[in-house]
């Protein structure tokens, strides 16, 4: 039987029938029960709306697979008890810079604002967090007890302020993001949602004026075969677009054939509007080559849910689309630390960036540059990368349950992939110049970039790309290393998620049309919609978009419940 994620089980997928033209009627309809679309239905119910969500694969969506970071500011009462000054306009400042938003844009100081309250809105609700401060820069601290760190570039644009950090943990072991799914399911529960697992969005309803008013879905049956052979696809979707950094349209094929034999159609009414909390693309790789083809070889992070069928089914009834090209893709190079000591490098042997700069941000100076760089470190740099990697935490000390099921990525990243980019992932040459002819980079070119690179070092003058001056080491003592830092890479991947989506009203998170006017009824979250993380991604950017446009749209929803008109037709 389907279950929440804390392991209660699903409300049963059969449907009332309130009258012979739809299967059922809510006030709210929210597609995909993630982060977004859990926050959209609790805010929503408190309202006094009555909602029903529909959820195809049942896993909590990628939010469930997160490391649980959310990005908050303004004055937390985890960065108060760490010392940190911060309020609205600091957390603003700072996004502007890193987002390229306007700093006058409203969404952005409404996101700011709210911040504080939005943490704490997640608390009432029983999401704990860490509490204690790491000051190091990590993907995901490895410390379980702790809340709040560094999770962006705030160190580099130290410039436009002092830094502040920002990423607040969940607590928990390892990665946190199903701590925080699992505790809103509860939520919702509690609130009296009705869930229809393995159910499909297939279609949208419209009335004759336009509006969204239900939605058409296939229900997987209850049979104990047809809910195992659902699962099995899933797992075999998950694993293969892991090995193959895409899912084969086969497998895409036998999962509708599947789904077609094995369920019913149904029809459910939305009084008030449809939510939708479908996910990105990141697991279509036609979208991904035919909207963000730098990163079409970059690995899918998230679930088989992020197919782009929600954004796709609201085109095709005339939403317009925004910043599709965009992406979050996980390039990491640390930790360990020591190899943002490094000097990274693109095809034509220039230096590309602050090598200290966040994933996504190193992600997005590859994919200008062709999607491909090259990471060089001498001997004295390697040393420093073997001794941080004996010094972390050890594999053996985390519960092999841990290791199993993710819980421990945060221990595994420095260990495993610092191994490999220290021992096997890389070029080994005894001096500069036959470094740059083994990675077929112009020798003159990475000969110059070192030398510039390594006079300011040695005279301790500011870094040009603005790297702090405690990561600045020269690169003179062989043997020289290049590590493969490519978008495309197998041994050392970048795994991506898309950010862009459907155009929506910042505020309602009303789904608009390319002429800007809204597509009434319809409303989209997370990353179905673009919002706050998509010009650039920072860790927790996303899962705070989610809160912040979850509660937009369950607010705006429950002002505009009406009869429901069932349309003559129009789909």
């Amino acid at each position: 039987m389907a279950a929440h994620l804390d392991g209660t089980p699903y409300v049963s997928p059969d449907l009332p029938a309130p009258d012979r033209r739809w299967d059922e009627i809510a006030d709210v309809v929210v597609v995909g029960y993630g982060a977004a679309g859990s926050v959209a239905a609790i805010e929503a119910a408190d309202a006094g709306a009555r909602v029903t969500v529909i959820d195809r694969w049942s896993r909590g969506g990628a939010s469930a697979r997160s490391g649980g970071i959310i990005y908050a500011g303004g004055g937390t009462p985890q960065q108060v008890a760490a010392g940190f000054a911060d309020t609205p306009e600091q957390m603003a400042e700072y996004l502007a810079v890193e987002e390229a938003i306007p700093r006058d844009d409203p969404v952005l100081h409404a996101f700011c604002e709210r911040s504080r309250d939005d943490l704490a809105w997640l608390e009432q609700l029983g999401v704990r967090f860490g509490t204690r401060f790491d000051p190091t820069k990590s993907v995901t601290p490895t410390d379980d007890a702790v809340g709040l760190y560094f999770s962006g570039n705030e160190k580099h644009h130290a410039a436009q302020g002092p830094p502040v950090p920002r990423g607040h943990r969940v607590a928990g072991a390892g990665m946190t993001g199903r701590d925080l799914v699992a505790t809103l399911h509860i939520g919702a529960r509690r609130r009296g949602v009705t869930v229809r697992s393995r159910t499909r969005l297939t279609d949208l309803v419209v009335d004759d004026a336009g509006r969204v008013v239900g939605v058409e879905a296939l229900v997987l049956g209850r049979d104990p075969l047809s809910r195992f052979g659902h699962a099995l696809l899933y797992r075999v979707v998950d694993a293969i677009a892991a090995l193959a950094h895409r899912v084969p349209p086969v497998l895409v094929r036998a999962c509708d054939r599947f789904e077609r034999r094995h369920s019913r159609p149904v029809r459910i009414g939305a009084r008030s509007g449809v939510v939708l909390a479908t996910g990105g693309f990141s697991y279509a790789h036609d979208l991904v080559v035919g909207h963000a083809p730098a990163y079409r070889g970059a690995l899918p992070l998230g679930t088989p849910g992020d197919d782009g069928s929600g954004i796709e089914i609201a085109h095709g009834i005339g939403a317009a689309l925004r910043s599709m090209d965009r992406c979050g893709a996980s390039r990491f190079i640390a930790p360990p630390l020591g190899f943002c000591s490094g000097v990274l490098v693109d095809p034509a042997g220039e230096r590309i960036c602050d090598e200290s700069l966040y994933a996504a941000t190193l992600s997005a100076r590859i994919a200008e540059r062709g999607g491909r760089a090259w990471l060089v470190v001498d001997g004295a740099i390697r040393d420093g990368i073997a001794e941080e990697i004996h010094r972390s935490p050890r594999l053996r000390d985390r519960p092999l349950r841990q290791l199993i099921g993710g819980r421990a990525n945060a221990v595994i990243f420095p260990r495993v992939f610092g191994t490999i980019n220290l021992r096997l992932n890389r070029i080994l040459a005894p001096d500069l110049d036959s470094l740059a002819r083994r990675c077929r980079l112009p020798v003159a070119a990475l000969r110059r970039t070192i030398d510039v690179y390594n006079a300011s070092a040695v005279a301790g003058t500011a870094d040009e790309m603005g790297k702090s001056a405690d990561m600045v080491r020269p690169l003179l003592r062989p043997p020289f290393a290049a590590v493969p830092c490519h978008l495309d890479g197998v041994v050392f991947p970048a795994p991506c998620i898309t950010l862009g989506g459907l155009d929506v009203d910042g505020m309602t998170q009303e789904v608009r049309r390319p002429d800007g006017t809204v597509i009434a009824g319809l409303h989209a979250v997370g990353r179905s919609a673009f919002g706050i993380a998509s010009h650039s991604y920072v860790s927790g950017l996303s899962l705070a978009d989610c809160v912040f446009s979850g509660r937009n749209a369950g607010r705006a929803l429950v002002a505009d419940r009406r009869d429901l008109r069932v349309p003559g037709g129009s789909n």
